[in-house]
């Protein structure tokens, strides 16, 4: 390697400013800064030392990589996969250079926001720190080889130019250099911060390292038992508790129930407003002893609810839909345009649970300065550490979220409040020690939120020709993001407000947006509508719960693709076409074409109108459908081949198809097992999903009252991976996928029996009665 010489000052790295801050023998590092405009009052929010190591990105003098980020993983595990070989191929290194992922800990990483759009908007972040690290490089490199910068170049981490070469850790050698890129944003809002300024970034066609299917490093320490758990977290003279949660959704608490300290010696009963709870020294006695209070616990009356059998009609004939202003999606043309043929349908989705199958757990620890340290598994750390201490009336910078892996529930928490973490905080504040809670199964299903439930009204009118000449939907339901803690409603303390139609973030309003990308592009005439309302019970509840909703995979787009596509499904056999080949001649986008025609051969579809010809006597009944989806840059399409047994309702699927177009593919491994997991969940939503709920309460409370796919019901699942040629975006995993299922299984229903499913679950009492 080549003779490294001494650096020259500050200088500027397309709007990054890179300094070195002295020498520090024979070590070396570079550090890579966030840095929030001058002025800024939001710079006060971000509680990392800037004298610690805590930076987006740090190369060490052995050339090895520490990389930081804010996001966490929920299993899909794509911060310590693709995240690793993004930000390597922006460096010039190989992905093994980067042997440190530190995510989600709110004191040692830079950026906050949520774990979500983690390859379509949240990856540029850490993309474009690391263009900025690569060409800061290259300045210290031009400097010391005495070269211009366009004569560089850099392999497998190794620069070269001019006869000579260094490594990344031997042009830092001896220094501590510190590269400061601009950013945007409040560290605890939503999104967190955002990277601005435009540094080159590497061309797609020129990636080395990205579409490797490089392996996992987090499944073997899973399953060996290495990994620490959120609920193996253990502090000193910490205590266990259970919460007793009020009888309804809208229940007050009018008197506790007696603990017997003879019988649960060392056990308490802490109350906090309406937030009631058992602590003791030893977790077993804490439930043992929350099931006699709560038992003997008495609460008020509450029945606002208008019960899970009529929220359908609720939703039609009980909401004053003009309450919240309406929006629109795709408009063209005039849909009163006269057409030869009609489809009309009214469909349906419930409220789904997010029902991770692990409990949710937190451990806080509030010190008598005030300050917190809370340990738990989130999605969104900052935002989460915001909640908090406006919960406690405390500034942001007496908070600390340390972050742990735990039972993924896609959404629910990336607003920060799946459940126990502001209860555990409420309860160690009150007692003065750490106190860990651990949610029961009927805490889970019965208090955290739900994905929103929502009808739809779909139009269609055929020309003579049979295409589709008008197309007219209106989709109303309920917001999607309530991000208040419930620990918090209970106890009568500060949060957020409320999804309302003048919430001034876009993320928490009762508007009812429309998500779902209209693809079919050849129709002539289309009108979309969104309706919003509030939460269904909150505003007549004195606690202001309600039944509260929030994102859950493919967020208020799964509720609307699924009557669109199904509608599509119905007009295609109104039309007495193929429904597959009938999106194929609706829309003008060629990559929807190109998935569609890919997912004709994979599948093995046959072309022809639906329904499939019945065999005399026949006592099962098969059929396929086909649903397509434009998410987060990804193109998505499913076909589903399913068998309907009519004297029993019992519907079974047999094969699914999926073929995915998301643009670039990072890791076609990790892509494809997300893939499968999204489907198979998508599956499960659509045969057995939907929250049932009384007058006050959720009923829905165990896995018989809210059963899942199980491991019998797997079909056969085949995955096509079909990237555009020429891409230069990152497309989403698993979210399509999951959302796919339904409606394609609703299209197979369709085509098997001749009769429409326009809701889910397939339940077998439901089928019964869309066959009678």
């Amino acid at each position: 390697m080549a003779d490294i010489m001494e650096t020259p000052g500050d200088f500027d790295i397309h709007g990054a400013s890179l300094s070195r801050r002295g020498f520090i023998g024979a070590g070396g590092v570079l550090l890579v800064m966030l840095g929030l405009p001058a002025g800024r009052a939001n710079a006060q929010t971000n509680s990392l030392d800037a004298a610690k190591p805590a930076s987006w990105i740090e190369i060490h003098a052995d050339s090895t990589v520490t990389m930081r980020t804010g996001k966490c993983d929920f299993g899909q595990s794509s911060i310590y996969t693709a995240y690793r070989q993004i930000v390597a191929e922006e460096l010039g290194m190989g992905v093994e250079a980067i042997t440190t992922v530190i995510a989600g800990d709110t004191d040692r990483t830079p950026d906050g926001g949520g774990t979500f759009g983690l390859l379509r908007n949240a990856s540029v972040n850490m993309r474009k720190a690391a263009a900025y690290t690569r060409e800061a490089v290259l300045e210290l490199a031009a400097q010391r080889f005495g070269v211009a910068r366009s004569a560089l170049s850099i392999s497998k981490g190794v620069i070269s130019g001019g006869g000579k070469s260094a490594t990344y850790g031997e042009l830092i050698s001896g220094q501590t250099l510190r590269l400061t890129i601009p950013v945007e944003g409040s560290l605890t809002d939503f999104r967190g911060l955002v990277v601005t300024g435009n540094p080159p970034m590497k061309n797609p066609k020129d990636y080395t390292e990205v579409g490797k299917p490089i392996l996992n490093p987090i499944i073997a320490p899973k399953v060996s038992g290495k990994t620490q758990w959120v609920g193996d977290v253990k502090l000193p003279n910490m205590l266990h508790a259970r919460v007793i949660h009020p009888a309804t959704l809208g229940s007050t608490l009018v008197a506790a129930g007696k603990l017997d300290p003879a019988q649960y010696p060392g056990a308490r009963l802490v109350q906090v407003g309406n937030l009631l709870a058992v602590v003791s020294p030893d977790e077993w006695q804490a439930v043992q002893a929350a099931q006699v209070v709560a038992a003997d616990t008495k609460w008020s009356d509450w029945a606002a609810l208008p019960t899970s059998e009529k929220l359908a009609n609720h939703l039609r004939t009980k909401v004053d839909w003009s309450i919240v202003p309406p929006t629109k999606g795709a408009s063209k043309g005039d849909t009163a345009t006269p057409a030869a043929r009609h489809h009309s349908g009214a469909y349906f989705m419930p409220f789904l649970k997010h029902a991770p199958i692990g409990p949710s757990v937190s451990l806080a620890d509030v010190r008598p300065d005030g300050s917190v340290m809370l340990h738990t598994h989130t999605q969104n750390a900052q935002f989460l550490r915001a909640a908090i201490a406006k919960m406690l009336s405390v500034g942001e910078d007496k908070v600390v979220i340390r972050t742990y892996p735990g039972p993924g529930h896609f959404g629910r928490s990336n607003g920060g409040n799946a459940g126990s973490e502001d209860e555990a905080v409420l309860l160690s504040r009150a007692l003065g020690v750490p106190v860990r809670v651990q949610w029961m199964r009927h805490d889970d299903m019965g208090w955290s939120t739900q994905s929103s439930a929502m009808v739809a009204d779909i139009a269609i009118g055929l020309g003579p020709d049979g295409r589709m000449l008008t197309y007219q939907a209106t989709h109303s339901g309920p917001p999607m993001q309530d991000d208040r803690p419930i620990g918090a409603l209970l106890a009568g303390l500060p949060t957020i407000s409320a999804p309302t139609p003048d919430n001034p973030s876009p993320i928490h309003t009762a508007k009812m947006g429309i998500a779902d990308r209209w693809i079919y592009g050849a129709v002539p005439h289309v009108s979309e509508t969104g309706r919003g309302t509030f939460q269904i019970g909150e505003h007549e509840s004195p606690l202001k719960v309600g039944l509260r909703d929030h994102s859950m995979r493919t967020p208020i787009q799964f509720q609307q693709n699924f009557p669109r596509e199904v509608a599509i499904s119905e007009a295609a056999m109104l039309a007495g076409k193929d429904a597959l080949q009938f999106r194929i001649d609706h829309t003008e986008d060629p990559r929807v074409r190109a998935v569609l025609e890919r997912l004709r051969v994979e599948s093995g579809w046959d072309n022809r109108p639906s329904p499939a010809a019945k065999a005399k006597g026949a006592k099962v009944l098969r059929g396929r459908g086909v649903s397509m989806m434009l998410r987060d840059n990804g193109y998505w399409a499913c076909a589903a081949f399913l068998a309907v047994t009519p004297a029993t309702g019992e519907v079974k699927v047999e094969r699914m198809v999926l073929v995915a177009d998301p643009g670039i593919v990072v890791n076609p491994l990790q892509l494809r097992r997300q893939a499968q997991a999204g489907c198979l969940m998508g599956i499960s939503e659509a045969l057995h999903e939907e929250v049932s709920f009384d007058t006050g309460a959720v009923t829905s409370l165990d896995w018989s009252t809210y059963p899942i796919l199980t491991a019998a019901e797997m079909p056969d699942l085949k995955v096509v991976i079909a990237p555009y040629a020429g891409a230069d975006v990152y497309g989403q995993g698993s979210e399509s996928a999951n959302a796919l299922a339904a409606p394609a299984m609703a299209g197979a229903f369709l085509d098997a029996t001749g009769r429409p499913a326009r809701r889910i679950p397939l339940r077998p009492e439901y089928v019964k009665a869309m066959l009678a």
